[in-house]
This record gives C-alpha cells, structure tokens and sequence, in this order.
C-alpha cells in the first residue's frame, strides 16, 4: 500500500548516484570545443540528454559554466534555457536560497516567453506553480485551480512535445496532489496520462513506480481489487525486467518485487483468498526482510499481512515465529511516529494468535491495547476525511468562481465585440447607402445634364429647320415673282417642320429634363389638345412666337391665336 512505499521515494538519491558520466568529466576542453562545433538542434538536444544529476555540486559547475558560456556566445536560447533548467533541477544540491530558486523560475518563464518557446513556458509555470506552494506561497485553491490549467496547457500543446522534460513526472507531480487531496477521479485521470509517457531506463524508473503505485494505491483503497492487483502485477514486471550493475540499483528493484509481492497478497486477504494470498506474502517478505534497522518499515508492513494469512490458514507454528519478529522490531522503533497507528494491527494479531492457542487473558489484554488506539484512528480518520472534503469543496468552489468570473469576462467581450460589430456594420451600412445615394444623385445630374444638352440639340436644330424653312419662303417668294418657283420648293413649303416623329423624339427628350411638365398640365388642364400641348411645351422653352410658328409649320398668327386661347382657357 501506499504508506509502505512512502520511504521509497529517498532510496532515488543514492541510487542514480551510482551511474558515472563518461568522457564530460576527463576531457572537458576537447568537450566545450565539440560542443561550439555543433548546430544549435544538435547542441540543444545533446544537453537534454546529459546526466546532470549523476554528478555533484562541484562536477556540475564544472560542467555546466563552460556550456553555458556557449550557449550564450552562440546567441542559442533554447540550449541556454535548458542549461538553466538543469541548474534548477539542481538546486538542491547546490543549496540554492529560496529567493534565488524563485527568481531562477522567473527568468526561466520570461526567457521562454521571449524566445516563443511555448513548451519550456509550460514547463516553467509548472515548476513555479509546486515550489510557490510548497513554500506556502500560494493558497490551497490556487494551486488546485493553478493544476487544472497547467494540465489543459499540457494537453492543448501536446503531451509528446513534453518528452524531453519527463512528462510522466510532471504528470506525477499534478497527480499526487489530487490523490494527497483523496480526489481520486481526477488523480486517476493525470496519472493515467502519465502511464501512457513511461520512460524505460533508470532515469525514468523512479516515476515509473510511483505512478503505477498510486493507481496500484487508489484502487487498493477503492476495493476494486482486481484493478488493484493488475497494477501491483505491471510494478512486479517493472522490477523483474529492470537490469542494473549497481548494488544499490539491485537493491531498489528487489524491494519493488518485495513490496507488490505483498500488495497483491493484502489484496487477496482481503478478498478472503488467504490460501491464494499465502505464496505471494512469503515471496514479499523474503525479498524485504530487513538486515538493518533501515528496513524495518517494510519489513514490518510485510508481517503485518503475513502473520494474520498464516493464522487464517491455521499454521500457529509459522506464525508464532514472525509475531516473534514482530516484537522484536516494534522493541527497536516501535516507539517512532510511524509505528504508532500501525500497533493496533500488531496487538490484533497477537490477540488473534492467542485467542486460537487459547488464552484468553492474553488476549483480551492485547484487544484491550488496541481498542483506544482504533478509536483514536477512528477519530483522526473522520478529521481528516472532514478536512479532505473540505478542502475540495474550497477548491471546487474557488475554481467554479474563477470560471464564473472568467466567463462574465467573456461574456461582457462578446457583448463589446458584438457592440462594435454592430456599430461597424451600421457604419459600413450607411457609408453604403450614402455612397449608393451619392451615385444615384450624381447619375441624375449626369442624366439631366445629357438631356438638356440633347434638348438644347435638338430644339437648336429645330430652330434650324424653322430657319432654313424661312430661307426657303423666302426664296420660293422670290421666284414666284420671278416665276422660277418649282415644284419640289412647293412640296416643302406645305409640308411641316415638326412631324409626329419629329415631336415623339422632342417630347421624350423633354421630359427628361421637365419630367412632371407634361403629365402636370394634362392633370390641371384635361381638355389639351396636341396642338395646345404642343404650344405649352414650346412656350417652356422660351421660345419666340416666329420661333415656335416655324418649328410648327404655321403662321405667326396662328401661334398668337393659340395664345389668346390658352389665356381664356387656363386665365393665365
């Protein structure tokens, strides 16, 4: 279970310890020149790949300062943010300040934002957001709602572009938080991602165990056991097919066989598959059976479901000898904060075993020892459960806040957008018609400008033919008293100047340019004739009477006859 492998997480410090970084150590002048040497993608990669974290303080500085002093000569961001970053990641033993750890994450998030390096961005932010709250810089409901973007950022970017900063751990990070809060849905959810980015090696080993341990743990705690026993399974398989050299390597993936070996029989026990669960609790505890005081924790978590198997299946012999070593540990760190909870299943099983040998003064004595240290459990278990619930209740709460606020933000940016939209189509909408109105206004000026010009053409050739009809009477005139007059000169004289033709062309162009004369005088007067018509449309031109008598084909006299009719008729 999960509080037996919480010691686990301190065997890693030694471990990688152990692997030594070849030819960067002997020769690092032939190193820095190679290093210059490469593109900047080759030089960026090749440091990624590096194992920083094998060395110590003194061998990193060695390493990383003449790096560094590349990167920045070659003007190489990306190269220079990621030997940065290996510098963060040793701050501990560099014993980096608090401040000076903030102000590394601050430069780091800046430098990426600069360099439109969105990856290494995220990255930043995810690092700032758990050392900001591990220092109690930050609000519990912060940094639930601060996990939940960095997880969308992660996802909207694409978990694979995380490879080379370990997204399983970053994952991991967001997970334990969620399971430590005992919000199981959604600690199942990163830590499900994170199994997916698994990296083999003994660089990816550590977080490789404990995200399969935490979905192994969830479902422990859920009953769902056969879950439960499928992961502790994929953790067995891990440790079984991790080769190392190194003892302490050995040694860390022995104790992963010993520790799933013992989940998977606390699991069938606790299915009461006790004949099932035996082989793999004897397997568990021969693997952790501590030869030090170092290895008493687990050792005794493995007794703890061994003894009570081997009482279930009636072998008090067996027992008798692990409840023997049972004591024996608890004399030497029983009294240790982690011991205290975990006595209560120690005097039940000494209580169990001496019920089933029949002594039954000892075993009340021991059920008596147990019974207020249950209670208390009992009554710390309800706090903290309490104090789990509302904890996410507060979390929940401040996120849904957040979003709330976040989409009254939207929604008022939707209302000024579609504000201005509305305005921007209104405004396009009159310089549209203005524009359309303006055309219309200057095609009638360029319409009426035509026909008036057209009307002028044409009343000037009129006058023309009223001018040439005058010559031509002169003329015939002149000839009649010189009795030269032809017979073509008399078919003119009696034909008229305005034919029907004539006066359908000037009367269409007419009421270009006077487009309500006509139809105004016919409404105001009904009883027009053509001819009348005819004199009133001159009459509008300013013509002279001689000038409309010789458009018309009449007499002078005639045109004033129409007159003085007219006058009588409209009495103007």
């Amino acid at each position: 279970m999960y509080r037996v492998k919480n010691r686990v997480h301190c065997i890693f410090c030694f471990v990688l310890s152990a692997v030594v970084l070849s030819g960067l150590g002997a020769q690092p002048a032939a190193d820095v020149r190679a290093f210059r040497a490469m593109s900047a993608e080759v030089r960026s990669r090749w440091v990624q790949q590096l194992p920083f974290e094998t060395l110590d303080s003194a061998a990193f500085l060695a390493q990383y300062r003449p790096l560094l002093a590349v990167a920045e000569e070659k003007g190489d961001h990306l190269t220079r943010w990621r030997l940065r970053y290996h510098y963060f990641q040793q701050r501990r033993k560099l014993q980096l300040p608090e401040a000076t750890t903030f102000a590394l994450l601050t430069e780091l998030e800046a430098t990426a934002l600069e360099n439109g390096l969105d990856v290494e961005h995220a990255v930043a932010l995810h690092y700032r957001t758990f050392e900001y709250y591990n220092a109690g810089k930050t609000a519990h409901e912060q940094h639930y709602v601060a996990i939940l973007d960095g997880f969308a950022r992660l996802e909207a970017l694409g978990f694979e572009r995380f490879a080379d900063y370990n997204v399983a751990r970053l994952l991991y990070h967001s997970g334990r938080f969620m399971y430590e809060l005992e919000d199981f849905e959604k600690a199942l959810e990163f830590f499900f991602v994170a199994e997916r980015f698994l990296q083999p090696g003994d660089r990816g080993m550590q977080t490789s165990f404990l995200v399969l341990n935490h979905i192994q743990s969830i479902y422990q705690r859920q009953q769902a056991y056969d879950k439960g026993i499928e992961y502790a399974q994929k953790i067995l398989a891990l440790a079984q097919n991790s080769s190392s050299d190194t003892p302490e390597h050995q040694r860390w993936h022995r104790e992963w066989q010993g520790i799933a070996y013992i989940d998977i029989a606390a699991m069938l026990v606790g299915q009461g598959k006790f004949a099932e669960g035996e082989p793999f609790a004897d397997k568990g505890y021969a693997l952790v059976k501590a030869d030090d005081a170092s290895g008493f924790q687990t050792e005794f978590d493995a007794l703890l479901v061994l003894v009570p198997t081997k009482l279930e299946l009636g072998k008090m012999e067996q027992a008798a000898g692990l409840l023997q070593r049972l004591a024996e540990i608890h004399r030497a760190v029983g009294g240790q904060d982690y011991f205290y909870f975990k006595n209560i299943r120690l005097f039940e099983a000494f209580a169990q075993y001496h019920e089933m040998k029949g002594d039954y003064a000892a075993a009340v004595r021991y059920a008596n020892l147990a019974r207020p240290l249950q209670d208390s459990l009992n009554r710390r278990n309800d706090a903290r459960t309490l104090e789990k619930i509302q904890q996410r209740m507060a979390a929940e709460k401040h996120a849904a806040q957040l979003q709330l606020v976040e989409g009254e933000k939207q929604f008022q940016q939707l209302l000024r957008n579609a504000a201005i939209l509305i305005m921007l189509l209104v405004g396009a909408l009159a310089i549209g018609n203005y524009n359309r109105l303006q055309y219309k206004r200057r095609q009638a000026l360029l319409e009426l400008e035509a026909a008036n010009r057209e009307l002028a053409h044409f009343t000037q050739s009129l006058r023309e033919k009223a001018e040439l009809a005058e010559n031509l009477r002169a003329e015939i005139e002149r000839l009649s008293k010189s009795g030269e007059r032809s017979e073509y000169l008399e078919q003119l004289t009696r034909s008229t100047i305005l034919t029907e033709a004539d006066w359908t062309e000037f009367r269409s162009i007419f009421e270009k340019v006077h487009p309500e004369f006509i139809a105004g005088q016919r409404a105001q007067y009904p009883d027009l004739t053509q001819a009348e018509l005819r004199y009133l449309v001159l009459e509008q031109l300013q013509l002279s009477t001689h000038e409309m008598a010789n458009m018309l084909g009449v007499s002078d006299g005639t045109i004033r006859q129409t007159r003085m009719r007219m006058k009588r008729k409209t009495g103007v």
